[in-house]
C-alpha cells in the first residue's frame, strides 16, 4: 500500500518547466503565448524595436526541447520542424540555429543581440534575461 501511495505521488509531481530567455538587448520583458508561438514558427521575425529575432533551439531529441514544444508552443517537435522546413524551402524564413546543449545555448544568448531560447533552470546574469509568458 505504501508503494502505491509513493507511486501516485511521484506521478503527480510537476515536471520542471522551461523558461524563455533572451539576450539583454531585447526590448520585451514579457510575451503572450501567441507571440511566443509566432516567433518560434517564424511568423514574427522582428522585435518591437525592429531588430531581428534570432531563434536558438536544442536538438530535437533533447527532452528539454520536447517539453518546451509541448508545454510552451503547444506543438510536437515534428510539427515545428515541418513548419521550419516549409518556411525554409519556400524562402520565407530560415531554420533556427540548433545547439547540442544548454551551455552552447547560453553562450549564443550572451553574444547574439536579439536572440531567444529556453532553459530548464534560469540563473540571472547580466547578458541574458528571463521573459515572462502571459
Amino acid at each position: 500500500m505504501k508503494w502505491l501511495l509513493l507511486l501516485c505521488q511521484l506521478l503527480l509531481l510537476p515536471l520542471e518547466a522551461t523558461t524563455v530567455v533572451v539576450h539583454s538587448s531585447v526590448p520585451a520583458n514579457s510575451l503572450s503565448q501567441s507571440q511566443l508561438r509566432n516567433i518560434f514558427t517564424l511568423r514574427q521575425t522582428q522585435w518591437p524595436d525592429g531588430s531581428p529575432v534570432k531563434i536558438i533551439v536544442l536538438n530535437d531529441n533533447s527532452p528539454i526541447h520536447q517539453r518546451f514544444c509541448r508545454e510552451q508552443l503547444r506543438l510536437f517537435p515534428y510539427q515545428l520542424n515541418s513548419i521550419w522546413d516549409k518556411r525554409s524551402f519556400s524562402g520565407t524564413g530560415r531554420r533556427p540555429q540548433q545547439v547540442d546543449n544548454i551551455a552552447a545555448m547560453l553562450a549564443l544568448l550572451r553574444t547574439e543581440p536579439g536572440a531567444i531560447g529556453y532553459v530548464e533552470q534560469y540563473t540571472a546574469e547580466p547578458a541574458i534575461k528571463e521573459v515572462r509568458i502571459e
